[in-house]
């Protein structure tokens, strides 16, 4: 009788020896395969690597039908992924059953096979799940094995886990730590949280973590300092000259900063409109684009222009820039059609509610 149990117990380890063996990473870069736009080529590429026994042609192919939104197929893909032992397979099934099906249940089990072999981004998606429902023990836990495998994000997001329960002490080391390993955003988050926590308010400490991290080439950080030198201080060269600074390290939101600076306390709509245009053809900085619509319409009055640049930001995926155009087509131009035609387009945008009051006021029927 002992010897049966000895090699059950035998069957029984060699089996976990043998499944977790049986998980596999590729070289190949899964984020080849991560696209805006898909095309019919795209999924024969994605078949192609399967037939010649690449394991991530599985996770491609998912995350093709995945962004289709066909998920039964996606679904279909990523078990036969996970068939094969590929850690990437589940790990793009947790993110659709995360983002897309809701499925929690099925999305942590998921995660947690891959984030139990090293991968790092599952790991530190069972954080986040686990930090929005307050568990924060738990959510640590995951983000620390995030962490472990070289993702800084991971240390970031307990940095901020730690401000929510108010662990001021392990905030400030947390966020220290993450600048001295070389990412500057450490040292962005501790000046956010210099500036803005009411509890350890210092906005001049503030100020010199945002130097420190702006000297390690982070845009952002410029223009946090000129953020600070315009609203706190009202000291208008100084802030232009902070922005000046992050728009040369290329950040679109210095860019946007100095549009918004000359249009609406310089009133120099010329060098606003500079400012816009450089940040969206330079960057795609899509608040550029509605912001070069509504000068052409209420400081220009130019609205063709305008109609142009709302046009290039709906073209980018900005539903404000549709509205704009639907109401500037109604009380601007007075052409009840094509303000009828915009608002129907923001129906099934983030900015449907005002599109149905307009479509209402406009005596049109939305369902």
């Amino acid at each position: 009788m002992q010897n049966i149990i000895k090699i059950l117990l035998l069957i029984c380890i060699t089996t976990i020896v043998l499944n977790a063996q049986e998980l596999k990473k590729s070289k190949y870069d899964i984020n080849q395969c991560i696209k805006i736009e898909y095309t019919k080529e795209d999924i024969k590429k994605y078949k192609k690597l399967i037939q010649e026994g690449e394991l991530q042609g599985y996770s491609c192919a998912g995350i093709y039908y995945m962004r289709q939104g066909d998920f039964k197929e996606a679904i279909n893909y990523f078990n036969k992924g996970k068939e094969k032992g590929s850690i990437e397979a589940y790990a793009q099934l947790g993110s659709l059953y995360s983002s897309f099906l809701h499925d929690y249940k099925k999305a942590v089990k998921n995660y947690k096979i891959a984030a139990n072999a090293k991968h790092g981004k599952s790991a530190h998606n069972l954080g986040v799940y686990y930090y929005k429902n307050f568990k924060y023990d738990e959510a640590y836990k995951w983000f620390m094995k995030s962490y472990e495998t070289g993702d800084l994000n991971s240390l970031l997001s307990i940095g901020l886990m730690y401000i929510d329960q108010k662990k001021y002490d392990e905030v400030i080391n947390t966020f220290k730590k993450v600048g001295e390993l070389g990412e500057p955003r450490g040292y962005y988050e501790l000046g956010t949280f210099y500036q803005l926590n009411k509890d350890m308010q210092d906005k001049e400490k503030g100020i010199k973590y945002y130097k420190k991290c702006y000297e390690m080439g982070y845009g952002k950080c410029a223009s946090a300092i000129g953020e600070y030198y315009e609203e706190d201080k009202n000291d208008y060269k100084k802030a232009e000259e902070w922005y000046l600074r992050g728009s040369n390290l290329n950040y679109s939101g210095s860019m946007q900063k100095l549009g918004l600076l000359y249009a609406d306390i310089l009133k120099d709509y010329n060098k606003s409109i500079y400012w816009y245009k450089k940040g969206f053809n330079e960057l795609n900085c899509i608040d550029c684009a509605l912001s070069l619509g509504i000068i052409y319409k209420n400081n220009i009055k130019d609205y063709n222009k305008s109609i142009y640049w709302y046009k290039k930001g709906i073209e980018l995926g900005d539903a404000r820039a549709i509205q704009n155009l639907g109401f500037l087509y109604e009380t601007k131009l007075n052409n009840k059609d094509k303000a009828i035609y915009w608002y129907k387009k923001a129906l099934s945008t983030e900015v449907k509610s005002m599109a149905k009051r307009r479509l209402k006021k406009l005596g049109v029927s939305y369902e």
